[in-house]
């Protein structure tokens, strides 16, 4: 029933369909869209499957990371490079799974932390990574901050393992022009929804509950951690990669976070931003 509907959706706008190079497969490839008002999490590409955001976070590491190589799958497989994603089984698994250092995790509460499920795939809660302090020059992370219920260990965990220097790309869904919206209370221990629940898709899970859509707010808590931010958004030129719609933030690693302390937001946050006002 889905590849139907799938298949409807892609006659459906096949006027949008885009012809281009992938760079994360390197192939030309038709991009197929499925949905234009979702264009950045779907415009497919026919061969690895990668959609448009995952192209635009290809294209930052191709320019920020990794320069002068056409594509995701053309990173030399003994690159020194150690390179850490929060998704698998996607597209840069696809092209990078025979790539010595690259390694990816899943989150299932049914498996302990740490776990090797297969080579080089961990189960790995963001709150509280296994792996030693900066052992990694590139973490990935794709619209998942959204969903972790304390995201400021997250995000200080990131930079722990991240080397001096190293970057954190990643996307998250955000307001550019207002304060994080608030969506559950997790200063204690209980869930406290301030909104109705809102739950995004997810291939293990099914559904995962969004605790916040973050805000401008973030930056300063980034700089806190030591990462200096910047976000690139998607232009016109970036339609012959398939990218559409879409903005990444680009952060990196200047100096180590030793303590949360710094950075923790104030518990009354939780009251001044947790309306849509």
């Amino acid at each position: 029933m889905r590849a139907l509907n799938v298949a409807k959706s892609a006659v459906k706008n096949f006027a949008f369909h885009k012809l281009g190079r992938c760079n994360v497969c390197g192939k030309i490839s038709l991009f197929v869209c499925l949905d234009v008002d979702l264009a950045r999490n779907n415009m497919y590409c026919m061969f690895c499957r990668s959609s448009s955001r995952k192209r635009h976070v290809a294209k930052i590491i191709l320019s920020e990371v990794i320069q002068n190589t056409p594509s995701i799958s053309c990173i030399p497989k003994k690159q020194s490079l150690k390179i850490y994603s929060t998704d698998t089984n996607d597209a840069f698994y696809k092209v990078l799974s025979n790539y010595d250092s690259y390694t990816s995790s899943i989150f299932s509460p049914n498996i302990k932390t740490g776990t090797e499920i297969h080579e080089r795939v961990f189960c790995q809660n963001l709150e509280k990574l296994t792996f030693d302090n900066e052992t990694f020059d590139l973490v990935i992370t794709e619209d998942v901050f959204e969903h972790v219920r304390d995201y400021q260990r997250g995000f200080s965990e990131v930079n722990r393992v991240l080397k001096t220097g190293g970057y954190h790309i990643f996307t998250v869904p955000c307001y550019f022009d207002r304060p994080t919206l608030v969506r559950v209370d997790t200063s204690t221990d209980e869930d406290v929804y301030l909104l109705p629940p809102e739950y995004h898709g997810d291939k293990i899970r099914g559904k995962i509950l969004a605790y916040r859509t973050f805000g401008i707010d973030l930056f300063h808590f980034l700089h806190s951690l030591g990462f200096e931010t910047r976000v690139d958004f998607s232009n016109y030129s970036d339609q012959k990669l398939g990218i559409f719609n879409s903005y990444v933030f680009i952060t990196r690693k200047v100096f180590h976070h030793e303590s949360l302390s710094v950075a923790t937001v104030d518990p009354s946050y939780y009251q001044l931003h947790s309306s849509g006002n």
